[in-house]
């Protein structure tokens, strides 16, 4: 990966932005208005009438679905699997009241990708994806790339990760997503995998580093190897920051796979 991004921009989807982007040559892309002010207001709705959990975290972040990082220490892989059609009916339950930005999000990068765009899947069957969060207290400073999370996953066989979010609703100030030129690269002991929330900001001082805001009906991706935070938001009710959004892997046939 390279040391420095080639231009410290937002770009456009297409083929050569992503391209770039999973080899860490740019910061970010966003696709404008992928999707509009009734859809991401219904889709708000949606989610404060859905079926509510919370993260084993410092800062609440209230989500819907599921998270791997709540499977990572003390579980079997097979717990994860076993979890995913619960997930998955509480996230259908959410789109069946407004609409799927999954369905889309394959679409959209399909349209620019050549190889297949698909949901990941392992021995126990497909992964869930797509994990809806109310994040209006902000994220610590964390990194994620499933050969050091999921050590033992066939995610794990990614050679370059991305993170994607949808906001439908967001803050008036804050909320802002910082990534720092870093890609993340600790120590593995006996596949165990390591911290990864709730890294160190001072090993990171004087790094090269990017800041984006969240903007209702954009989807922004970046490459989630960096290590990353969200500040707090303010001025949008007590959620703030709504949003949906999963992981993309690139695997050695060059197909793109989604998982949370």
């Amino acid at each position: 990966m390279t040391s420095q991004w080639h231009e410290r921009k937002e770009f456009a989807l297409s083929r050569e932005s992503l391209t770039a982007l999973l080899a860490n040559d740019i910061p970010a892309i966003r696709i404008e208005l992928f999707a509009n002010h009734e859809e991401c207001a219904q889709f708000a709705m949606a989610m404060r009438n859905g079926r509510l959990r919370h993260y084993g975290v410092d800062r609440p972040i209230g989500y819907i679905g599921m998270a791997q990082y709540e499977y990572r220490w003390g579980h079997d892989k097979k717990d994860y699997f076993d979890a995913v059609a619960e997930a998955n009916a509480d996230q259908k339950d959410v789109f069946d009241r407004s609409f799927d930005p999954m369905e889309r999000l394959i679409s959209t990068l399909q349209s620019v990708w050549s190889a297949p765009v698909k949901i990941a899947e392992d021995e126990y069957g497909p992964y869930f994806a797509g994990i809806i969060r109310f994040a209006s207290e902000g994220i610590a400073l964390h990194a994620d790339y499933a050969p050091f999370n999921m050590p033992g996953y066939s995610v794990d066989a990614i050679d370059a990760q991305l993170g994607w979010n949808l906001f439908v609703e967001a803050p008036d100030a804050g909320g802002v997503t910082k990534i720092y030129n870093a890609p993340w690269a600790p120590e593995m002991k006996d596949d165990e995998p390591p911290q990864s929330y709730g890294l160190y900001s001072g090993d990171f001082e004087g790094v090269e580093s990017f800041e984006y805001s969240a903007a209702v009906g954009d989807v922004v991706l970046f490459n989630s190897r960096n290590p990353h935070e969200v500040s707090a938001g303010q001025g949008v009710g007590e959620e703030g920051r709504l949003q949906i959004g999963s992981f993309v892997g690139r695997v050695s046939d060059q197909s793109l796979v989604l998982f949370s």
